[in-house]
């Protein structure tokens, strides 16, 4: 399934294991005629059934992107394509659910969905269910499951390859030799299951 041009995430803060990152760097939430004119196009589209035009509505209901945020709506939008497998949309489903967007905060609901993103080699699922397992958000503290995830996000990245790097670096700053040894073999490990699973999932359909 063909999906809009997202990059991938960054932190909303500290405190919270991941951020809605849905918009390209030099795009500002705002009502401009621009942006009233985009939002007008992409509704038109997602009103069609279009799923990579449904996720960047969510997004510009997530941001106020030509229209008032209106933080249900995403979900609304998000969870729609999420369930039909969209992995991008199940990333960002994941990412309310975490940082309580018109849903109430779920940490095992975050980790359900960045986990289903994560199963289709999401670099965003890959990362954030990396930063659930090194906080015990969601899910208990591991930091060799972390060690793992973080190890395929990294290879999953294209767009932010060093902040998955030094996340990486001082996660492991922090393990022993042993551990991180441990990590590297689970990646491996984890890396045959997800491609596994995505081979089921085709013989499947």
């Amino acid at each position: 399934m063909a999906i809009l041009n997202i990059p991938s995430l960054r932190r909303l803060a500290k405190a919270v294991s991941c951020i809605l990152v849905l918009v390209p760097a030099f795009l500002s939430a705002g009502m401009s005629p621009a942006e009233i004119k985009q939002f007008q196009e992409t509704k038109v589209l997602a009103d069609q059934g279009n799923p990579a035009a449904q996720v960047w509505l969510g997004t510009c209901y997530a941001y106020g992107i030509g229209v008032a945020k209106d933080g249900v709506a995403a979900v609304r939008l998000f969870r729609k394509v999420a369930e039909q497998g969209d992995a991008s949309a199940q990333y960002n489903l994941g990412v309310c659910y975490d940082v309580g967007l018109g849903v109430a905060q779920d940490a095992p609901e975050a980790v359900k969905w960045y986990r289903k993103a994560a199963d289709q080699r999401y670099a965003g699922g890959l990362y954030c269910l990396a930063t659930c397992y090194q906080n015990g958000t969601g899910v208990s503290k591991d930091e060799i499951e972390a060690d793992a995830y973080l190890h395929l996000a990294g290879m999953k990245s294209m767009r932010q390859p060093m902040d998955t790097r030094q996340e990486l670096a001082r996660l492991e700053a922090t393990m022993s030799l042993e551990a991180r040894l441990k990590g590297q073999q689970r990646a491996i490990e984890l890396q045959k299951e997800i491609e596994a699973k995505i081979v089921a999932a085709k013989v499947g359909k």
